[in-house]
């Protein structure tokens, strides 16, 4: 089921930016979940003509960032911890999604990963959040 709940859709609002930059969709935000998209382009290739990894980071990032929100707080990245497992190339649509594990009054841990259009896994990782008061 797809839902964004006020909380985290103020965020991705506020984050217009970055999601024109990567051309992220967001397609659901709520309970502590997050899943989005983004097509690459051939300006988001390295050198050997695959995704950066940086791109995987920042879906996976931001992903993060608005499951946070979904929670009703928000949060700063203080640690990514990401495994590449596989390349996608320009034209790919890309999945991220990410779910909280855990939460305290002052951090909160989630897990992510991006998935290609056919369901392979490219990357996936932990994110450590410090949240912030609002």
């Amino acid at each position: 089921m797809s839902e964004i709940v006020p909380d985290a859709q103020e965020l991705i609002d506020l984050d217009r930016s970055v999601r024109e930059r990567f051309a992220l969709k967001v397609h659901h935000a709520a309970q502590g979940e997050c899943r989005l998209s983004a097509t690459i382009d051939e300006g988001w290739l390295n050198g050997a003509g695959f995704l950066h990894g940086s791109v995987a980071y920042a879906l996976m990032d931001s992903a993060s960032a608005y499951a946070c929100a979904s929670q009703g707080v928000r949060g700063v990245t203080t640690n990514g911890n990401i495994t590449y497992v596989k390349g996608a190339n320009a034209g790919a649509e890309l999945f991220a999604s990410a779910e909280v594990v855990s939460q305290s009054r002052r951090v909160m841990s989630l897990k992510a990963e991006v998935m290609d259009h056919q369901g392979q896994l490219l990357a996936h990782g932990t994110f450590l959040f410090q949240l912030l008061e609002r």
